[in-house]
């Protein structure tokens, strides 16, 4: 299980680094502090792999789930795998909610199109790529803490950050 969460943190790492330069429109799809013509690049980007994505963030996530029910049958639905669990069900309740809308708006739309329609679809897109990031990430993390782990990834992810990540 840590390492299908490993798999979808990293997809959703690197997809949120892709649209980094656009985040500003997630609070506000018509900022002017993200130029138009970035807009239209990042969603180009997007639009390139949004088939190749979704399909194998949906098998990863289908087999973290099978993976956290045999985790709580395993620790018998101790606390702290009710945690973990709860907090990867709810954030992914709410991620499969918007995920075929927030596909759409990227998908549906020319990067050459209404800059409008552009811009809002990208904002749902990165917005929900944030939410994944989030479960996947707290997921691992909480998963790693109950293991006793969590002291190591810290250390691994401040050490990381200190040499210029993100």
């Amino acid at each position: 299980m840590a390492g299908l969460l490993g798999l979808g943190t990293g997809i959703f790492a690197t997809l949120s680094l892709i649209e980094k330069p656009v985040w500003a429109l997630m609070r506000a799809p018509r900022t002017p502090r993200v130029s138009d013509a970035e807009a239209r690049a990042i969603h180009a980007i997007l639009k390139r792999v949004i088939h190749l994505l979704p399909p194998t963030m949906m098998a990863t996530m289908a087999g973290t789930s099978i993976l956290m029910g045999v985790h709580l049958v395993q620790t018998g639905f101790a606390p702290g795998a009710l945690g973990l669990a709860a907090v990867f069900f709810g954030q992914l309740a709410l991620i499969v909610a918007r995920l075929s809308r927030d596909i759409a708006g990227v998908d549906g739309a020319e990067s050459n199109g209404a800059i409008g329609t552009v811009r809002d679809g990208l904002a749902a897109l990165a917005l929900l790529h944030h939410r994944g990031l989030l479960m996947t990430g707290l997921a691992a993390l909480a998963l790693l803490h109950h293991r006793g782990l969590l002291m190591t990834a810290t250390t691994l992810i401040l050490l990381w950050l200190l040499a210029g990540g993100m």
